[in-house]
């Protein structure tokens, strides 16, 4: 019988410092990220519409399991990314990271994705195409004006008055 209670309690003490320890994070996802490369039907593009994809889509990952979107657009097209979000990552296998968004409005389901570590980078797959994440020392400098502009002609694409 004491052996029962002592394995109990043993067992009991393993569970409790792993979940105190919380997930083990590979240190190479850590860091600031941005898009360079995306690759639609066979071409490969570095902006889209005159917008660096940089200032699209970027990211920093926490060792906290956390995530932060970063938007260098400050208008009603793209504004602040991480308002109402929790947005959170795990490795889930060798070299794939999961990203969920979820809504703390729960106006929206959560939206999940897998990156792919390869060469050094994130990659994003999807039917052929595939996005390149770079990690960075410091996140791409840009022109706020320019991308504000660039932002506004997309706003406004197809629409008469």
């Amino acid at each position: 019988m004491k052996r029962i209670i002592s394995l109990a309690a043993a067992a009991f003490i393993l569970m409790c410092c792993v979940i105190g320890c919380g997930a083990k994070r590979d240190p190479k996802y850590i860091g600031k990220w941005e898009a360079t490369e995306m690759m639609m039907d066979g071409t490969s593009y570095k902006d889209m519409m005159g917008v660096p994809l940089s200032a699209l889509f970027s990211f920093e990952i926490k060792k906290d399991g956390k995530v932060e979107w970063r938007s260098a657009v400050n208008n009603k097209v793209i504004q602040n990314a991480n308002e109402n979000l929790d947005i959170t990552w795990k490795e889930t296998e060798d070299n794939v990271i999961e990203i969920r968004v979820s809504d703390l409005t729960d106006k929206n389901p959560d939206n999940i994705m897998d990156l792919t570590y390869r060469d050094g980078k994130l990659v994003i797959e999807e039917e052929g195409s595939y996005i390149n994440i770079s990690k960075v020392d410091e996140f791409t400098e840009i022109d706020p004006d320019a991308l504000n502009a660039a932002a506004g002609v997309i706003q406004n694409f197809g629409i008469s008055n």
